[in-house]
């Protein structure tokens, strides 16, 4: 309403006749208007739930095909009368274009509540003759009359709006920007927790396909194939310490030694009783023995002269038959799975990879995302300020986000409030990523454009079928205020000496316009909606956090 109330005042001064066609326009929205100034709370709700209660209009009719086309240059194409007089002439009755921009006096009147006609009828101006009605009239055929010339604006008025008009009719957008007036006044849509917003996410993200990579590219990415060990783990017998490889049934005692067995190499000899093999941890087990003494279970009776060779030891325990031995497929046989399909990889995984011998596998693609800034407001961070102007921050925000957990990125730059730049700058977006994340559009102002996907749908369409964030518990270190609405409030995560759970301190003002929040931030306070009992929550209280950066 104040954009049109706005026009009224700057175009009064041209002429009182547009003037009073702009007021005619918006007279049966002034009422509620003026609730709206005056805070009338019970009169808007009132009128909001009427509007709300009434049937959606018909789908715009097409033109019979005998019908004259409507003109299309700017002299003619502003001539609404003629075309009434001449659909008249020819028994053709008055409908709306489909491809016209324009709203009849009775579709308007037709939407607006009897409350809201009847209260709009008394603050007609009441010395104003082309306002005038019969006393036989209804409220709404009143409004209907005053709404009849405004349907069908002057040339001057098709003028200045022809440029705006043909760009929404060009563009596929549902959504009319240009007309503020008839926004809503409150969200249409209702509150949704954030619980039912995870599981749409999950629900319509598709997974991605497929594709061969190396092994040591494997970080981050989801196995698509189970992985099948070639070999066993250990090949050979091997020793789990440092010792001697003896034969059990010889028991303690003295016995010789005859050689050593080093990891990497195969020894020559066999044990035969009475003797031992020094061996060194992962080193293959000797012919003949079946044990390993530790060597802190010996004593070292004799030694070479030069004192680089042991020759004779003391076993001071009874060995038990395969004693700290590690058999043939003890850890990984040929043929076991070693890795299942949707494994996350990480550095563990990729080393049990390189094991087994696999250095080819199979991984879900990682999607490709871009993201794009919208507003006329914004500026590269390279430019310099100008008045009304700032700079893109939240563009850098999210493609540093969107990479430091390894997704391909593309940056789509910054796109004006212009319905045909933001629809090519998506359209380049779809041939080019799997998703697009926008940032622009705010509360409830008319030009909105967001789509907002978490990190889940991207770990979702990698091919993590349980993309759940990490949450811990932590005390308060501060009184925090609760909101009607369930919050992630952003905090700095800290141990202190000898206690179990960290403490999360709060970075201060929450508002989105203050970025100063987000710094050093590693956790979100996932907090409660407030209630009647609760409206804040104290220092030292535990609280779910979600952990968001490096602890």
């Amino acid at each position: 309403i104040y954009s049109d109330l706005g026009l009224v005042w700057v175009w009064s001064r041209s002429g009182l006749g547009l003037d009073l066609e702009c007021f005619q326009f918006i007279l049966p929205a002034l009422p509620h208007a003026i609730d709206l100034l005056r805070d009338a709370v019970v009169k808007v709700k009132e009128a909001v739930d009427e509007l709300e209660d009434l049937p959606s209009p018909p789908p715009p009719l097409s033109p019979p095909p005998n019908s004259s086309p409507r003109r299309q240059t700017e002299d003619k194409g502003v001539q609404c009368e003629e075309e009434d007089d001449e659909k008249k002439d020819s028994g053709v009755a008055s409908t709306e274009d489909s491809s016209s921009s324009h709203i009849t006096a009775a579709s308007i009147a037709a939407k607006i509540p009897d409350s809201i006609i009847s209260r709009g009828v008394q603050v007609l101006p009441r010395d104003t003759a082309s306002l005038s009605t019969t006393p036989s009239e209804s409220p709404r055929a009143q409004a209907t009359s005053r709404l009849s010339t405004a349907s069908c604006p002057t040339p001057k008025v098709q003028s200045r709006c022809s440029s705006k008009e043909n760009i929404l009719r060009s563009s596929h957008s549902a959504v009319d920007i240009t007309k503020v007036a008839r926004r809503h006044r409150m969200s249409p849509f209702p509150l949704t927790s954030m619980d039912k917003a995870f599981i749409t996410v999950l629900e319509m993200t598709a997974i991605l396909g497929t594709e061969i990579i190396n092994y040591r590219d494997g970080m981050g990415r989801v196995l698509a194939q189970d992985v099948y060990a070639k070999d066993n783990l250990p090949p050979f017998p091997a020793s789990v310490k440092d010792g001697y490889a003896v034969r059990a049934a010889d028991g303690p005692g003295d016995r010789f030694i005859i050689g050593e067995s080093q990891a990497g190499e195969q020894p020559t000899h066999t044990v035969m009783p009475g003797q031992v093999m020094r061996v060194t941890t992962g080193a293959p087990i000797p012919c003949g023995a079946d044990a390993v003494v530790q060597v802190e279970d010996t004593e070292l009776l004799r030694e070479s002269e030069d004192g680089t060779e042991e020759l004779e030891v003391r076993i001071l325990v009874q060995a038990r038959p395969g004693q700290d031995i590690r058999p043939i497929g003890h850890d990984i046989k040929r043929g076991e799975c070693v890795l299942s399909k949707g494994t996350h990889m990480g550095p563990s995984e990729i080393g049990l990879l390189a094991t087994v011998g696999v250095t080819e596998v199979e991984v879900q693609k990682f999607p490709v995302v871009a993201v794009m800034s919208t507003g006329n407001e914004l500026l590269n961070p390279e430019d310099d300020l100008h008045p009304g102007k700032i700079r893109d921050s939240n563009r850098s925000t999210l493609l540093a986000t969107i990479q430091e957990h390894g997704y391909p990125t593309i940056n789509l730059g910054i796109v004006g409030d212009n319905p045909d730049d933001l629809l090519n700058a998506l359209n380049e977006g779809i041939s080019r990523a799997d998703v697009i994340i926008t940032s622009g559009g705010v509360s409830m102002g008319e030009k909105v454009c967001e789509q907002i996907v978490s990190m889940n749908g991207h770990w979702k369409m990698q091919g993590i079928l349980d993309p759940r964030p990490t949450i811990i518990k932590a005390r308060l270190s501060c009184d925090v205020k609760l909101d009607p609405r369930p919050e992630y409030h952003r905090c700095i995560l800290t141990w202190h000496h000898q206690e179990p759970l960290p403490w999360a301190q709060s970075t201060g003002n929450q508002v989105s316009s203050r970025l100063m929040s987000m710094r050093s931030a590693n956790g979100l306070l996932m907090l409660p909606p407030k209630t009647e009992q609760y409206v804040e929550l104290h220092k030292g209280e535990v609280v779910d956090v979600m952990v968001i950066g490096r602890l």
